[in-house]
């Protein structure tokens, strides 16, 4: 092999020729002094790790180590070679550590409007882990806004369940609410149980305006000529209608999630079903804020992570028995920031050498 005096690699090198995961092995074999003992800890084979250091010294133009019966022995050129990558793996550690940790720095507010149901029973219970991970962040979360102000100019970001017709805010999709037609438990033994879409007319109806306005009311579900299909209960606030179903006042369409709410509530399999976009909206400026761009990360990753929860998956997924374990693991992978952060310190260390 033809050796090229140190201060010429630079040169020569041809970076996409690099594999920067061999530097690693590299690292490893003069660590533990021994090809054997870098594979036991690298989990590879011995052949393979000799394949990985010709490979670099290919990739470099020079030898890297002399071997003898003694073992591997840095060459002048690897010993100036192993400094430097040593110095660099330090830095990259380093610089990892830090952007793991910089969440915590992350300071100021962020206005959030939001639905006053999802925000009740939904959103609360995914605080405590936001300030686990942003304690520095405050977040105002409003329900209820002045319909004559600007509401850009009051909100950071909206959640909401249409898409914007303007062409100034930018909106994300999050995920789908289904909403089916559910009651209490105690309802239903009073009452019994619905099988039909017929048999609503001998049953007490509540509705929410923003369904008359946006995605139809019961009386749309409802038979022209069933004149005992009516709602008693008609009201703008969507905690109230969950209320009024908890308590037993009658039926009412809610979000499949609501069964993670409260246990006494029962889906009721009629074919009454509708869906809803859940979005989150903003003006370009506000994402320049970081506590607008991490709130928004954490509602889409965690609050609406439609990957790891079914109930806001964009197919309707009918509510099961397991969805309870699984809201309680992911709870748990929310609220452990310090096992977040050890995992993501890992994560940089192994992806170091693939930058």
């Amino acid at each position: 092999m033809n050796e090229l005096p140190y201060a010429e690699i630079s040169e020569q090198i041809i970076p996409d020729s690099i594999d920067w995961d061999d530097f690693r092995v590299f690292l490893e074999v003069v660590r533990s002094g021994s090809f054997n003992r870098a594979a036991a800890r690298l989990k590879m084979t011995q052949p393979t790790v000799s394949r990985r250091l010709v490979r670099l010294e290919r990739s470099i133009g020079v030898r890297l180590f002399d071997r003898d019966r003694r073992g591997p022995r840095l060459t002048y050129e690897g010993q100036r070679i192993y400094n430097e990558a040593n110095a660099a793996q330090v830095a990259l550690t380093r610089a990892a550590n830090q952007a793991s940790s910089s969440a915590n720095r992350v300071e100021g507010d962020c206005k959030v409007f939001m639905g006053d149901g999802v925000a009740s029973y939904w959103m609360t219970r995914f605080l405590a882990p936001f300030y686990n991970r942003y304690p520095n962040i405050e977040l105002k979360l409003f329900g209820v806004h002045d319909s004559s102000s600007d509401k850009r100019e009051m909100f950071d970001l909206s959640v909401h369940y249409y898409e914007p017709v303007d062409a100034d805010p930018i909106a994300i999709r999050m995920g789908t609410m289904h909403f089916v037609p559910m009651a209490s438990r105690d309802y239903l033994r009073v009452h019994g149980i619905p099988r039909s879409v017929d048999d609503l007319g001998r049953h007490r109806l509540l509705d929410l305006a923003v369904y008359l306005a946006d995605m139809g009311s019961w009386a749309s579900w409802s038979r022209e000529d069933d004149t005992n299909a009516h709602t008693v209960l008609f009201t703008n606030l969507s905690a109230v209608l969950a209320e009024a179903v908890r308590h037993g006042a009658g039926i009412a369409l809610l979000p499949t999630y609501a069964v993670l709410v409260e246990d006494c509530f029962v889906p009721l399999e009629i074919g009454v079903r509708f869906q809803a976009p859940i979005y989150v909206s903003y003006q370009r400026d506000a994402a320049k804020k970081w506590p607008v761009r991490a709130t928004i990360d954490f509602l889409r990753t965690c609050v609406f992570d439609r990957k790891n929860m079914p109930w806001f998956r964009d197919t309707y997924v009918h509510p099961a028995e397991d969805w309870y374990k699984r809201l309680n693991s992911l709870m748990e992978q929310a609220m452990s920031r310090d096992a977040e952060r050890e995992g993501s310190k890992g994560r940089a260390r192994e992806e170091l050498w693939e930058l």
